[in-house]
């Protein structure tokens, strides 16, 4: 098979599974926590499952027909009661989820359609000429029961329950032996005193327990799927809850954080300048490209990123947390950025003011002390050493560099200073030509 063939194999793949989910899949767009929309989905489904189930119907009354021509007539009939019934459910279920009455009636039409409908195919299979498929009509009240179960709605399956037992019942004693007709006895009494003790009995009876045995598993089943459905549903809108307040938090406190965060056009490009520099020193220390790369863009992610939650943006509630983690993985990488520029601010500061203590010092190295932060910390010491603050003048290279020969080199890995001492005319050229 060449690679053209196995592309289009695979495009033809994702096509039909596309179809299939569109279909009789739970989409991805659908609120669990909305009841209306779950229902009017599962609607959906149900509809196209009745159509498929109506198609079956129809190839079973077909093949009837070849061995009994009479059924011919009610092949043909099926067809625009097909048309009918799906016609009806699919204006009733279009009406949308807002129309939670519309949805619920369309359920109730769905579920007792599917029912009837078996009884009626039950019916014509056990009173025809055909008796190999005369249990395939028994075989499908238990799929239509299935069917009706797929809804999960208890209430709405006890009324089924309820009217299927008793409509069974009677065609167990109507059509499946046809005991009302038989000469079985000619009184009541004696009725009764030969039926318990008949092989017709104990298969009724054994068909029944069946059936009522089935009829608890689905039971069960749906009353579990609902239970795990409330606490999923519970759990998902304490998340949305939390998640609504953690964003509307974190969206203030970086909102405070980095609003006063406003850069004059020569602190944007003593950042291009520093950021330059640590790029250049990660290199010189053996790191990788990529790793460079990465020193580069963190230097100078205060002026290229800001964090914005949009929170009407999304309708998806895996984007919005998605959206949601990825802003706040974004503002913690801004705050640790302006942390390391404001703990260059606080060195420089409580060295001319004397105030530099060892505890100060302990502190200070402390805080992000990992081997990119010092990359970065050094070469900002330099920038701001070269520049005017509201403290000190600008020093030119030489006073910078005793300065952290003198005062300085104590926050730093003694590679990572003797590097930058060792190219310091590099990092002189670099602040030169910028």
């Amino acid at each position: 098979m060449g690679i053209k063939d196995l592309k289009n194999k695979i495009q033809q793949k994702i096509k039909n599974n596309n179809f299939f989910q569109s279909k009789f899949g739970f989409e991805s767009g659908i609120d669990i926590t909305n009841d209306n929309q779950v229902l009017y989905r599962k609607n959906v489904v149900i509809k196209n499952i009745v159509f498929v189930s109506n198609l079956i119907y129809t190839l079973i009354f077909t093949i009837i027909s070849f061995s009994e021509p009479s059924n011919w007539l009610l092949t043909v009939l099926l067809f625009p009661v097909t048309f009918i019934v799906n016609s009806g459910l699919k204006k009733m279920i279009n009406k949308g989820p807002e129309d939670k009455m519309a949805q619920i009636i369309a359920m109730y039409i769905s579920s007792f359609y599917l029912f009837l409908s078996t009884i009626v195919i039950y019916i014509k299979l056990k009173v025809g000429e055909s008796t190999y498929l005369q249990e395939c009509g028994y075989i499908l009240l238990y799929y239509s029961l299935a069917v009706c179960a797929f809804y999960q709605d208890k209430k709405m399956l006890k009324n089924v329950f309820l009217w299927v037992f008793i409509i069974v019942t009677i065609l167990h004693f109507t059509v499946t032996y046809s005991l009302l007709n038989t000469n079985m006895a000619t009184n009541i009494s004696e009725f009764i005193s030969k039926f318990f003790v008949s092989n017709e009995f104990k298969d009724i009876f054994i068909r029944t327990i069946l059936l009522l045995l089935f009829m608890l598993v689905l039971y069960i089943s749906v009353a579990m799927a609902n239970y795990m459905q409330d606490e999923r549903k519970k759990e998902l809108m304490k998340r949305r809850q939390v998640q609504e307040d953690f964003t509307n938090v974190v969206t203030k406190i970086f909102d405070v954080t980095l609003s006063s965060n406003e850069l004059s056009s020569d602190e944007r490009n003593n950042i291009e300048i520093l950021a330059l520099m640590a790029k250049k020193l990660g290199s010189l220390l053996g790191l990788k490209p990529d790793a460079c790369e990465r020193i580069y863009n963190f230097t100078r992610i205060h002026i290229e990123k800001k964090v914005y939650f949009d929170k009407d943006y999304y309708n998806n509630e895996d984007d919005k947390f998605e959206a949601l983690r990825m802003e706040t993985e974004l503002g913690s990488e801004l705050i640790s950025r302006l942390q390391l520029e404001r703990k260059c601010e606080d060195i420089i500061r409580a060295t001319f003011e004397g105030s530099n203590t060892d505890d100060f010092v302990k502190k200070m190295r402390d805080i992000q002390s990992n081997m990119e932060s010092q990359i970065i910390l050094i070469c900002d010491i330099y920038v701001s050493m070269r520049s005017v603050k509201s403290y000190k003048k600008a020093y030119n290279h030489k006073l910078t560099m005793n300065y952290l020969e003198e005062h300085f080199k104590i926050y730093f890995d003694p590679v990572i200073f003797d590097r930058f001492v060792r190219f310091s005319s590099d990092f002189e050229n670099i602040y030169n030509e910028m």
